[in-house]
């Protein structure tokens, strides 16, 4: 039903954007990203933190920011791993796999996004710059390396509105409060059950 569909988007959604955001400004604060939280609190000044700014035209005028929201979810995707079931028979990686219907087949959003084969030596390294310079595969060999929302017709409904609000979520807390944290060092990742 509609009523469904609307629960998953807004609501379903409010824990993965938080542990998004959590994640951006954490790492964001560490030392050795400083540089990328300067460029983020001066694009949040210059945009008053996206409020200024046509939600159609928040790429082209917050690619610092965009760029941050990409990269923390290709590191810290908030579901880590991802099942489906098929629904009909079929065959994997040029017949390879022969695939019959109840199969459960597992994919993780966490390793594709640390690939190597895929972003490179720099895969474990924090680096939004590979947003800016291909902002539609962040230098990865193909667009199914980054799949925090995953794809196709199961795909997250929310994917938009999920990074709209990352990113004008950050530039507003980034605009608003300083922020330090107790610890330093890599970002200590708890997963959990989230709602949907």
């Amino acid at each position: 039903t509609i009523q469904s569909i609307l629960f998953d988007v807004v609501i379903a959604g409010s824990d993965t954007t938080a542990s998004t955001a959590t994640a951006s400004l954490y790492v964001l604060h560490l030392p050795e990203n400083k540089q990328w939280l300067e460029k983020a609190r001066e694009e949040a000044n210059n945009t008053n933190a996206g409020k200024d700014v046509p939600l159609n035209e928040l790429r082209a005028q917050m690619p610092v920011t965009v760029s941050i929201a990409r990269e923390i979810l290709r590191l810290y995707p908030p579901v880590p791993f991802v099942g489906r079931t098929a629904t009909d028979t079929g065959f994997l990686c040029d017949g390879k796999y022969p695939v019959e219907i109840g199969d459960t087949f597992c994919f993780s959003p966490w390793y594709l996004g640390r690939d190597p084969s895929q972003w490179g030596e720099s895969a474990a390294h924090f680096d939004p710059q590979r947003w800016i310079d291909d902002s539609t595969n962040g230098g990865a060999k193909n667009n199914f390396s980054w799949l925090p929302f995953g794809a196709g017709s199961r795909g997250c409904l929310g994917t938009r509105l999920g990074l709209t609000e990352v990113v004008l979520g950050v530039s507003r807390l980034l605009l608003d409060f300083e922020w330090e944290f107790k610890q330093t060092g890599d970002l200590p990742v708890r997963y959990d059950l989230t709602l949907n």
